[in-house]
């Protein structure tokens, strides 16, 4: 039983140490505002400019439906008396069919570049995040909070902004 106890004893001086020794360690939080770091970025900026060129293509592409569609409905008004009531019904339907074109196209068209803007940023966030994760390491910080995310209710004046420390350590 002396093992038992001495065991005993020494786990709990042990588990009693712990806090001890974790209260006398500085504990470090930080703060960054990540958009100010993002804007900043020469891939963000690439990434602007690659979806206003694909913007571009989607919107000529998206005109063009339109016009088709407005070719329709005036060819449709201005021929209205001379068509037989089939020939409307056929134009109806034409113009329909095509109203359904250009609202699916429109849908298709937000959907790729939402998909294509998230596939474009997943490099730059691994990059940022990297960035963040080495000046957290290097300088001993238990947390780093986004400053901007509305989420931190109380900021003391201990906190450390590491948004200079991350710009510097993606050269920007």
């Amino acid at each position: 039983m002396r093992i038992g106890n001495f065991i005993r004893i020494t786990l709990i001086a042990v588990i009693l140490s712990v806090p001890l020794t974790a209260m006398t360690q500085e504990v470090k939080f930080g703060h960054i505002s990540l958009a100010d770091v993002v804007l900043l970025m020469p891939e963000y900026q690439n990434i602007s400019k690659v979806l206003e060129s694909e913007t571009s293509v989607l919107e000529r592409q998206f005109n063009s439906m339109r016009e088709e569609l407005q070719k329709i409905e005036i060819d449709y008004e201005n021929n209205f008396d001379k068509y037989t009531q089939e020939q409307k019904n056929a134009k109806e339907q034409e113009y329909v069919a095509m109203q359904q074109r250009v609202q699916e196209f429109f849908v298709n068209a937000q959907q790729t570049l939402q998909r294509r803007q998230e596939e474009l940023q997943v490099p730059v966030l691994e990059k940022l995040n990297q960035a963040i994760d080495a000046v957290g390491l290097e300088h001993g910080f238990l947390y780093i909070f986004e400053s901007n995310s509305g989420l931190t209710l109380y900021q003391s004046s201990k906190s450390v902004d590491v948004t200079p420390l991350v710009k510097t350590k993606l050269g920007i």
